[in-house]
């Protein structure tokens, strides 16, 4: 630390000494379409020195002295325009944004002037004004007025959207699997191997520099979309040198200096999120066969050497402060007083301790048919879920830019996300007839996702008539672990709850409940390429008219295996089980010399295989596309962006379903996807927009796998079909934006989906807590969206620039949406037998997020308030008789306080994040109200933390 605390003043030092020049930079863009003005004139009028904006608008003036400069701007049939009081200081970067109006006519046209802050400004709304379909946008700066660490977290400030699970995205009510994630351009895999969804935590909102949700499609963007496209935008090459620390600890009001329980198995890696090997299945293992069938009992005592070390003990301890710790250095080369290269290095290293303890519960199973069913319970749970979760992440971004017309760069991330729990689970068991006859549970659940991104790619400029290339190459690998999924089970019956009593055993030759061991491995690698040409035309005198042609070809690979091993009876031939083990405690049952035949001639235990014949998969996809895309305007104030692309799909899943059956999938399908955008620009703040598209949704690996998995936490089991087929949605849009100016927004828009085929995750009739994936019959969802983002100051008819309102900016967003779902024939019932009008499962009937800022430059204090509310939602579809499992609705408030310090290089944060605490809560809705009532019962409910942080950054 010593060291550490040396080098960074040694580096802060230099800077200031060698800090003598400082820069311009910024963007130069066409103001009626946002499009980059390639090759535009730009002089600094103070120096006369003169250069071009490069391929994408960018420019540069470098190596000023402090001081205010004006920058004279031209293009060809463009108004000239002169941007003054920009005000450069030494060693910083004055970042400006500009934008040039078409003329109308030859006529000469005396150059506009302007300031600096207000151009930008300008500019910002032209970026916005300009998007070609209906998208919201969140840019790094607003990121860091928020407490947000995560970019779950940055997600659900995003009008229509929620976060749900911490980490899943939810748009316009629709749930994760019909959302595409997309990383610089390039496609993310599913981090989870039991559903189709992108766990969004795993990237910290540090590394951002912009993320995009689009909710209208174009064809040079992926068809497959129902929600939303997310595409995250990580941090580029910066404009200085400079170098950031920032560290910060939190406190957790439920688990923070109190007592936690842990398990006795650590590794030395897992302070990283990486198994060490630990927990994980020895290498050489016998087979399942050979345990099954070829191995004697003596053979089979004999492999519980292999487990001799590990641990079945829980731990105690006192819970840690939360703490994160972020490191970035950016590196800025110019070669003849130009940019040239440039590098960006970011660490990011986050632990955070949390306890869930709630309630899980059961009940018998309900007939639909009846109006109102009084529910029997069947089984009730106490639960401490307690978690370990380490986020580790960098990043390392390279660009090289040859000239103005030819720039390539190399962006990588790497993320670590690793949750260590410890369940302890209390109460009686579904099947139980006695009352007093309970379960006690502890589950040792370590899962470790890894995942790496990079992205080469370039952007060219060629020809006189500048015809635009840009290409990406893109390889992803997901790499899930489980290495052990333990469980322990004592049985007892009431009062006596501190001392249940006996261990539960298995059956010899089965491996179910108590002294079970869980392996599993998924590993998906993703390798794609596309390249896309862009071609400005001339159209009814307006040359902002665009052609746009790609292709593209993605390949993803998925090898998934699991294990299930257990300790059964030594009960064979002459040898009986020693019956007295069972009464011991978990951390002195399962030890070396109760293996085997022990000393007193008496059976200990053995290693028994309850690998099933399905639970591995292998699996591919290929997807080749391309489309064509026109961009035009005409008659001044209408703009259509129209196209079509096409998605040539190969799906192979091979897979045993039984010991004699297989599945060998080998799907082909080829869509045709249409899309239509249109904007009419009602005056130069206001836009209507209207569209439409076709979009698929297409099942996931793990969808249609028969895997079996049992998911401790929800307590279901949860298994694929083979089945499945691709989801067909029509979508409909309309908005009306209005820009009034001063960065300010009002938006209303209005969509309708259909759904064809929609795909759900829903309860299997006649069975006990099992879910699987289904294709319903068909689907809607409609609703309205309606966004603001204003200053206090207009509210009050204030137009001082510098009034105190004007210091605060407030903003609110709201998505109210209704879906329903058909599901005649689905599992060969009777439309009768089945729930005939629910919403979509994941859908929800409202969204809500609000928030105050406050901002004063002079004094380097800001803050911000934030509110968000989701309405309930289906989290499980129900079907012939389970009744619809609900997310109840609950309200998020979030605060932040902020001063920076030493002209912003150093800034202190106080965070309080879910101030209000509401339980997370989950019901099942055997009334049908859509919403809870005293006929409903819980199916969980858990308690919500509030947490409070302090954080510094220094920047130098």
């Amino acid at each position: 630390m010593r060291k550490l605390y040396i080098l960074g003043t040694f580096l802060f030092i230099s800077s200031i000494i060698l800090g003598q020049s400082g820069k311009i930079s910024g963007k130069i863009v066409n103001a009626g379409s946002g499009q980059g003005l390639v090759g535009a004139t730009l002089t600094l009028i103070e120096t006369s020195k003169t250069i071009s904006a490069d391929q994408n608008g960018d420019f540069t003036f470098s190596k000023l002295t402090a001081g205010t400069y004006s920058i004279k701007c031209s293009y060809t049939n463009h108004i000239e325009k002169v941007i003054d009081q920009i005000v450069v200081i030494n060693d910083e970067s004055t970042l400006i944004s500009i934008s040039l109006v078409e003329k109308e006519s030859d006529a000469v046209v005396v150059s506009a002037k302007i300031s600096a802050r207000k151009e930008t400004v300008s500019a910002l709304l032209t970026a916005q004004k300009n998007m070609a379909n209906v998208s919201d946008f969140v840019s790094a700066e607003q990121i860091r007025k928020t407490p947000d660490r995560s970019t779950s977290d940055v997600i659900k400030r995003v009008s229509g959207a929620s976060i749900q699970d911490d980490r899943f995205a939810i748009i316009r009510g629709l749930n994760d699997r019909y959302n595409a994630a997309f990383i610089n351009g390039a496609p993310l895999p599913s981090t989870e191997s039991d559903r189709k969804a992108f766990a969004f935590d795993i990237f910290p909102s540090a590394i951002l520099d912009n993320l995009v949700i689009y909710k209208t499609a174009t064809p040079d963007k992926s068809g497959e979309f129902a929600g939303g496209l997310i595409d995250i935008t990580t941090k580029s090459i910066p404009s200085k040198n400079f170098t950031s620390i920032s560290f910060s600890g939190s406190y957790n009001t439920i688990i923070t200096g109190k007592e936690r329980f842990f398990s006795d198995n650590k590794g030395n890696k897992d302070w990283i999120g990486l198994d060490d090997g630990t927990r994980s299945l020895p290498n050489g293992f016998p087979t399942s066969l050979e345990v099954r069938n070829v191995l004697t009992p003596a053979q089979k005592a004999d492999l519980t050497k292999h487990f001799a070390n590990y641990k079945w003990g829980v731990q105690k301890g006192t819970a840690k402060p939360n703490y994160n710790f972020q490191l970035s250095k950016g590196f800025n080369f110019q070669r003849k007083d130009k940019e040239f290269l440039g590098a960006l290095f970011s660490l990011n290293y986050n632990r955070n301790f949390t306890l869930s303890a709630g309630q899980r519960n059961s009940f018998d199973q309900y007939d639909f048919r009846a109006s109102y069913y009084a529910p029997l319970q069947r089984g009730k749970f106490m639960d401490s879920i307690y978690n370990d979760e380490v986020v580790v992440a960098a990043l390392a971004s390279f660009s090289v830019k040859v000239n103005n017309r030819n720039t390539f760069y190399w962006k990588n991330n790497l993320s670590i996300n690793t949750d260590n729990k410890l369940i302890k689970r209390i109460g009686a068991p579904d099947f139980a007839d006695d009352p007093d006859f309970f379960f006690k549970d502890v589950v040792r659940w370590f899962t470790s996702n890894q995942i790496y991104t990079s992205q080469l790619g370039g952007e060219h400029t060629a020809g006189p008539v500048k015809t635009k290339l840009s290409w990406i190459a893109g390889y992803s690998k997901v790499d899930r672990k489980i290495p052990n999924l333990s469980r322990t089970t004592y049985t007892g019956r009431l009062p006596d709850l501190d001392n249940l009593g006996a261990f539960f055993i298995n059956n010899p030759n089965q491996t179910v409940g108590s002294g079970t061991m869980f392996f599993s491995n998924s590993e998906e690698d993703i390798k794609s390429l596309k390249a896309d040409i862009t071609q400005p035309y001339t159209f009814m005198q307006n040359s902002q008219n665009f052609i746009k042609i790609g292709s593209g070809y993605q390949r993803r690979e998925r090898d998934f295996t699991s294990r299930t091993l257990g300790f059964a009876p030594y009960n064979f031939g002459s040898v009986s089980f020693d019956n007295s083990l069972t009464f011991l405690p978990e951390d002195q049952i399962l030890l070396p010399e109760h293996f085997g035949i022990m000393k007193n001639g008496k059976g200990g235990f053995l290693i028994q295989d309850g690998t099933l014949p399905n639970s591995d998969y292998s699996a591919s996809s290929s997807i080749l596309h391309a489309y064509i895309m026109s961009d035009q305007r005409f008659f001044k104030k209408f703009r259509l962006i129209y196209g079509v692309r096409m998605e040539q799909f190969n799906q192979k899943l091979i897979a045993f379903k039984n010991l004699i059956d297989t599945i060998n999938l080998n799907t082909k399908v080829t869509d045709f996807l249409p899309s239509v955008n249109f904007v009419y620009s009602v005056n130069s703040k206001i836009n209507l927009r209207l569209s439409y598209a076709s979009t698929i949704n297409r099942p996931e690996f793990r969808e249609l796998a028969p895997f079996l998995f049992y998911d401790y936490v929800s307590g279901y089991n949860v298994s694929g079909q083979s089945t499945l087929v691709r989801a067909k949605i029509r979508n409909y849009d309309f908005r009306v934006e209005f820009f009034p100016g001063r960065s300010q927004l009002f938006s209303i828009s209005g969509f309708y989906k259909e759904f064809t085929d929609p795909l759900e995750f829903v309860t299997l009739p006649n069975t006990t807590s099992q879910a699987v994936y289904v294709n319903s019959t068909s689907g809607k969802v409609y609703g309205v969206e309606a966004e603001f983002r204003t200053l206090l100051s207009t509210l009050f008819g204030i137009k001082k620039e510098n009034a105190f309102l004007s210091k605060f900016t407030w903003s609110a967003n709201g998505a109210f949406m209704k879906s329903s779902v058909k599901l005649e024939g689905l599992f060969g019932l009777p439309l009768s037998q089945l729930v005939t009008d629910r919403a979509l499962q994941g859908q929800s009937p409202y969204i809500i997020n609000t928030s105050l800022g406050y901002n004063d430059e002079k004094t380097g204090i800001s803050s911000t308030l934030s509110v968000n509310r989701v309405g309930d939602r289906v989290a499980i579809g129900g079907t012939y008789n389970v009744p619809d499992i609900y997310e109840k609705a609950r309200t998020v408030v979030d605060f932040q306080l902020a001063k920076s310090f030493m002209k912003n290089a150093l800034e202190l944060k106080v965070n309080a994040k879910d101030i209000l605490a509401q339980h997370l809560n989950f019901y099942f809705d055997f009334d049908r109200s859509k919403s809870y009532s005293d006929k409903d019962r819980y199916f969980s409910y858990y308690k919500a933390p509030q947490i409070v942080s302090i954080s510094a950054t220094l920047k130098f």
